[in-house]
């Protein structure tokens, strides 16, 4: 791999189980992905704007928006909202839902995933385009992990049914005349 830009790599909020991505379409592809290791868990993706605290609102393989219907999709050129995330464990590539007059309407229509970790491991987060230097903007994703209850294991259930056990043989002693 070769060596990551720190505008791909930028994380503007880390808080314990969330982070945002950004990836940077002219920097970020296979072969220079966005790499964040991740713990075991659930993880829920939402592609997010600038004014949710990403970099970007959309990105472009092209440096100019050609031929698009009245509502400002359907375009020949412009922009989308396709991004791939990787690991030992997975692959999720998340298609362009069109391509858009503008950032704004491609985000807009962008959609979000999830995926499951069993173990730690390395995440990569990257678009698909071979020719880099053409494109503008890029992917901002909001990574965060679920939270969840374990179930007690086989020896709490045991303890939790012993108190409860016990506290009906106690209280039923002491109303007992």
């Amino acid at each position: 791999m070769t060596s990551q830009s720190q505008s791909g790599q930028s994380v503007l909020t880390r808080s314990r189980d969330v982070t945002i991505i950004n990836i940077d379409a002219r920097v970020n592809n296979n072969d220079n992905p966005v790499i964040k290791y991740l713990k075991p868990g659930t993880y829920e993706v939402q592609f997010i704007d600038q004014s949710q605290g990403g970099m970007y609102d959309a990105w472009s393989r092209w440096g100019f928006v050609y031929e698009c219907d009245e509502n400002g999709e359907n375009c020949t050129t412009g922009w989308t909202n396709d991004y791939t995330i990787t690991s030992s464990e997975f692959i999720v590539s998340v298609p362009t839902t069109g391509v858009y007059a503008t950032p704004e309407i491609a985000r807009s229509k962008a959609q979000n995933t999830s995926f499951t970790l069993k173990f730690g491991s390395e995440v990569s987060f990257f678009i698909n385009d071979d020719l880099l230097a053409d494109n503008q903007g890029g992917v901002s994703l909001l990574v965060k992990r679920e939270q969840f209850r374990q179930p007690p294991s086989f020896w709490g259930n045991i303890v939790l049914w012993a108190l409860l056990i016990d506290s009906i043989l106690l209280t039923w002693f002491i109303l007992d005349p």
